[in-house]
């Protein structure tokens, strides 16, 4: 059941971001958008490594209680 947490997929989510950034970059150079764009997409990487960390929170405890119930 641990498996089914979907960690991996917050965890590429962030990678995508990383790469939509690079994009922006490459397109807008050092522009007010682009930075606003980047300050944009900061946050949100933000979130999803928040959402990530609790994730895995979500994944060790499922671990953890079925070791528990498993005794």
């Amino acid at each position: 059941m641990a498996d089914e947490v979907p960690v991996g997929q917050a965890e590429a989510l962030k990678g995508q971001l990383e790469s939509v950034a690079q994009q922006v970059a490459g397109i807008l150079g050092d522009t007010s958008s682009a930075q606003e764009l980047h300050g944009q997409i900061s946050a949100v990487s933000n979130e999803v490594g928040t959402v990530s960390a609790g994730l895995e929170d979500l994944r060790q405890m499922v671990v953890e209680k079925a070791s528990y119930h498993q005794q």
